[in-house]
């Protein structure tokens, strides 16, 4: 019997129900849920199919592999065939769950810089009633999206919403949504860097995006602007950001990614007043589990019927 294997965590298992949605499917398939913390590599070396983050070390020895399906939208580790023994591995992301919760996550950094509710948090510790009259509108204000995915695109429609002017950066040039003002293309990043009150990467990390913020970028950026990273940290030269934290060439950093992760404790970052830090937290939701088990069951149908899986990942591009 052809084995689906599902390697679960602390932040990835399967919703209620699910074993027994996938038994309906179809009963050539026999369903293994296993935590990442045991020893999971007699099941993987039988595995046909594979619903998890298993260690990129181990996946070698995964000789039946055909279809590795990943929890996240990001591919970084995965998207290189030289881990695969079958050089016809199909592999797929769960691209479409994340884009809701990240995007309230976005405008929460947004509107703790604006609001200066971090500060507040500091002075409710020490009973201190002191206001601070720097406070940022949201509306009105330009903000420049890098990547325009899922993710990009679903902020990018409640930034349209809060009234917001929404400039978009994209590889290929697309017909303009209702919800974007302008789209430029990657080589017009400083166009769009000029223009944007708030700068929110989204890109996924590939050796492409690799550095795209650096020192030339920042000091091209407004003196006010915030940026803000829940794209990957090797988007942004972090030793640039750094310099123009302190320098003040832009007002502020909101990173849900840094590199390396975790943070070493000897940053500069965590101790700037001018930074929101969080720890990769961005894409966490409570019904995370539901939409990714949707997309795994929907392209499981696919499978079996031997049609094209969604989601599925360019080797090439990497993403």
């Amino acid at each position: 019997m052809n084995k689906i294997l599902v390697i679960k965590n602390k932040i990835f298992d399967l919703p209620a129900g699910a074993e027994e949605k996938i038994n309906k499917l179809d009963s050539v398939f026999e369903l293994k849920l296993i935590d990442s913390q045991k020893n999971y590599l007699p099941l993987l070396k039988e595995a046909e199919i594979v619903f998890g983050w298993p260690k990129t070390d181990l996946v070698k020895k995964a000789e039946k592999l055909k279809w590795l399906h990943l929890p996240s939208a990001g591919v970084d580790r995965y998207a290189n065939k030289d881990i695969y023994q079958n050089q016809d591995i199909k592999l797929t992301n769960s691209s479409g769950v994340y884009g809701k919760p990240i995007a309230e996550h976005v405008f929460a950094m947004i509107m703790a810089h604006n609001r200066n509710l971090i500060d507040y948090a500091y002075n409710k510790k020490e009973k201190k009633w002191q206001r601070k009259n720097e406070i940022k509108d949201f509306f009105n204000s330009t903000v420049g999206i890098l990547g325009f995915g899922d993710i990009g695109s679903t902020i990018a429609k409640r930034a349209k919403a809060w009234g917001a002017e929404v400039l978009a950066l994209k590889r290929t040039m697309i017909k303009l949504p209702d919800y974007v003002d302008q789209i430029y293309l990657n080589q017009d990043l400083d166009k769009l860097l000029r223009k944007s009150d708030y700068v929110i990467l989204t890109l996924p990390g590939t050796p492409e995006t690799e550095g795209i913020i650096g020192r030339k970028e920042l000091k091209t950026m407004k003196k006010s602007a915030f940026i803000i990273n829940i794209g990957r940290g090797s988007l942004i030269n972090q030793k640039d950001l750094i310099e123009a934290l302190e320098e003040n060439w832009i007002a502020g950093a909101g990173l849900d990614v840094t590199e390396p992760e975790p943070l070493p404790e000897a940053s500069k970052l965590w101790e700037m007043d001018n930074v929101i830090l969080t720890p990769h937290t961005s894409g966490f939701s409570p019904t995370n589990d539901q939409r990714r088990f949707e997309i795994f069951k929907d392209n499981l149908k696919r499978y079996l019927n031997k049609e094209k899986l969604l989601n599925q990942v360019d080797f090439e591009l990497k993403y």
